[in-house]
């Protein structure tokens, strides 16, 4: 199991964090998104024999926010 953490500074309402945690939840091989709206800050835990670090950023930028 691994982790990976990034901010997504245009992530403004609660609908935004439900669309990135709707996205983000969906990939097979995602165990747990947990995203604090007060500092944009997410953390996915992800199998990554199933899933690659790139994939789940991409799936929040695809949805059309930026990561930094």
């Amino acid at each position: 199991m691994n982790s990976v953490e990034f901010k997504v500074n245009d992530m403004t309402c609660s609908n935004c964090v439900d669309v990135v945690r709707s996205a983000v939840g969906a990939l097979k091989g995602v165990e747990n998104v947990k995203i604090d709206p007060d500092s944009k800050h997410v953390k996915v835990d992800f199998d990554d024999a199933a899933i690659h670090e790139q994939d789940i950023k991409s799936a929040v930028t695809d949805m059309g926010y930026n990561i930094h």
